[in-house]
């Protein structure tokens, strides 16, 4: 009998309904060799809303309700591999996510906090513990994503609040935040992949390598 495929949703949020042509050719790659490496893949969108929070509850109840075995957050619009995909997924880790370049001059990922100082490195895992990662690029596995269910407070029909957008101690909080610390909280430990780097685009291609900015913030 056939070995079953692990159930994964990828879950885009699209602001204005667009996305950039790296990411659509990294999505294309990801079905095409979803069943050679062990998955099915379920695409859901969420667009054409602003609010960034509520995207992301959304497409969190949509992969609750599909009862998937992985939820994977990718921003439409960010350029990522195959290789940084699969790599995520076979991780055995319950969350992991991939560094994403700012779309600011400063070389600065979206990994917290900026000095890579503040985070260990697992050598066993060949991942980096981090205290918080942004959701441009984040899988949850199962255990994940009830944890952070049951952490949230409810809100519609079937919603659930993971993230919001705060204000403490004068400072904004985003939504990338909140779910790491309530993971950190219910005991899950935050990885990051630093062997990828996802490009981000806006008024241009931002691109860069965390791995090389983790090395080089060890040395100074």
């Amino acid at each position: 009998m056939a070995k079953k495929l692990k159930q994964v949703m990828i879950g885009v949020p699209a602001y204005d309904g667009k996305v950039v042509c790296d990411f659509s050719v990294g999505l294309a790659e990801i079905f095409r060799l979803a069943k050679q490496n062990g998955y099915e893949l379920y695409l859901r969108y969420w667009m054409y809303d602003s609010l960034i929070h509520i995207a992301r509850n959304m497409l969190f109840t949509m992969a609750h309700e599909q009862d998937v075995d992985e939820l994977v957050f990718i921003d439409a619009d960010q350029g990522f591999s195959p290789e940084a995909f699969f790599d995520a997924l076979n991780h055995p880790v319950d969350v992991v996510g991939i560094p994403v370049r700012n779309k600011e001059e400063e070389s600065k990922f979206n990994i917290r906090p900026h000095d890579v100082k503040e985070h260990k490195y697992d050598m066993k895992l060949d991942l980096l513990e981090v205290e918080a990662i942004g959701t441009g690029f984040l899988r949850l596995n199962r255990k994940a994503i009830n944890a952070l269910r049951d952490a949230s407070p409810a809100y519609g029909e079937n919603q659930r609040m993971i993230c919001n957008t705060q204000i403490i101690n004068g400072g904004l909080i985003g939504e990338d935040i909140q779910i790491c610390d309530k993971l950190r909280a219910a005991g899950f430990k935050v990885y990051a992949d630093i062997n990828h780097t996802c490009d981000h685009f806006g008024t241009k291609r931002w691109s860069g390598s965390y791995k090389d900015y983790y090395v080089a913030g060890l040395k100074e």
